[in-house]
């Protein structure tokens, strides 16, 4: 199972970092001309990059879903944060977009069956997203892939809560607009992050006093950090499950908390790596 989960898992990895817009609305078209619908014209094409797979084809409906737009559009950092881009430096934030039908990472990885399965999305239309940018390569966003696995996150936050990482504040702003949250504390190291962030995505927030950005380096930060400081913490401090491993690791030996709950991102995809 676990071999067959990863050549899977591999099989995608491979053609999403190659091109994750291998399949285009020309191509979903001229599949459509034989009758069939836009969904199975995706289905088709899909199996026809990856290979007759029979993982795919038993889960195919957990593992590829035509995501609606308007799920994400109508979240609530969508609707009220709407900035113009910017840019300091080699940092910048903007708006990019997904093409239509372009794939991409929606979810963490999850086990049905005993298989873990990967689950990836696409539009059938252009989707805007903001971004932050570091000498033009993609650092931070706010896509569907962040709102869904950032979902329990937000969810299990209360009381006095830490973050680390700033990037657009898609984290700190949605806690802070919870009832039972009092503060949130944001340590970034990166003084033009923090700059863009003030000027252009802090005045959106709707309960600013309850933020506090403290210019560190996360490590040392929280190597000083007592039981009990904060209620909960949150690390987003890397990119993807590449680099977020290693965080990982490093930041579970430095403390061993018992009143202070500690959670990080995209953590249920890190332990099928794990």
């Amino acid at each position: 199972m676990k071999e067959e989960s990863l050549e899977l898992i591999s099989k995608f990895a491979e053609i999403l970092n190659n091109d994750s817009r291998f399949i285009n609305i020309n191509q979903i078209n001229k599949v459509k001309k034989t009758g069939v619908s836009d969904t199975y014209a995706f289905r088709l094409l899909i199996n026809e990059y990856i290979g007759m797979n029979e993982l795919l084809n038993k889960y195919y409906d957990d593992i590829i879903i035509k995501d609606n737009s308007d799920i994400y559009l109508n979240n609530d950092y969508y609707k009220n944060v709407k900035f113009k881009n910017k840019k300091i430096g080699n940092w910048e934030i903007k708006y990019e977009k997904y093409h239509p039908y372009e794939l991409f990472v929606r979810d963490d990885i999850i086990n049905i069956d005993g298989y873990e399965i990967p689950r990836f999305g696409y539009f059938d239309k252009p989707f805007y997203y903001p971004c932050v940018m570091e000498n033009n390569n993609i650092w931070m966003s706010i896509t569907p892939n962040e709102i869904n696995t950032m979902k329990n996150n937000i969810e299990n936050a209360y009381g006095n809560v830490l973050t680390f990482g700033l990037g657009l504040g898609y984290f700190s702003y949605m806690v802070s607009n919870k009832e039972n949250v009092k503060s949130v504390t944001i340590v970034e190291k990166d003084k033009k992050v923090i700059e863009l962030f003030k000027n252009n995505i802090l005045p959106f927030y709707k309960f600013k006093y309850k933020i506090n950005i403290i210019e560190d380096d996360c490590y040392r930060y929280y190597k000083n950090i007592k039981d009990g400081d904060y209620d909960y913490i949150f690390v987003d401090i890397y990119h993807d499950v590449s680099d977020g491993i290693d965080c990982f690791k490093r930041m579970n030996n430095i403390n061993n908390f018992n009143k202070t709950i500690v959670e990080f991102w995209i953590y249920e995809s890190m332990k099928y790596y794990l």
